[in-house]
């Protein structure tokens, strides 16, 4: 093969590479900014986010500590219906300057719904 053909491939296959991995699972492009985004995002539905974010990095449901019945009110009778809660995590997502962007984005939602957002640097 032609080193001209040799450098091609190699170029697509890195372009291909970072366009695929470069902040994690997600296939966003767009950085957003704080207000911008909660703005998009609040009170919208899994799908919506899963359409316009891409697969996040990665996924958490909370856990109850085993202890938890101890400290915090009575349980819930099993006649009454449990909130469905799931995180979801993507990296460098929203800036918070110019040249910045928060480290990782958390969407939280209940029974499907986007309920919180938080922006860390951790």
């Amino acid at each position: 093969m032609k080193l001209i053909s040799k450098l091609t491939i190699a170029a697509l296959l890195i372009i291909t590479f970072s366009s695929t991995y470069a902040g994690g699972i997600s296939k966003h492009k767009k950085i957003y900014k704080e207000m911008e985004f909660i703005q998009i995002f609040n009170g919208k539905d899994q799908k919506f986010v899963l359409e316009t974010l891409g697969k996040p990095a990665r996924k958490n449901s909370p856990v109850k500590p085993s202890n938890a019945d101890g400290y915090v009110g009575k349980a819930v009778p099993n006649n009454e219906k449990v909130d469905a809660i799931e995180m979801w995590y993507y990296p460098n997502l929203v800036s918070y300057n110019a040249k910045n962007t928060f480290k990782q984005t958390e969407i939280t939602f209940i029974n499907n719904i986007v309920s919180n957002m938080t922006f860390v640097n951790k």
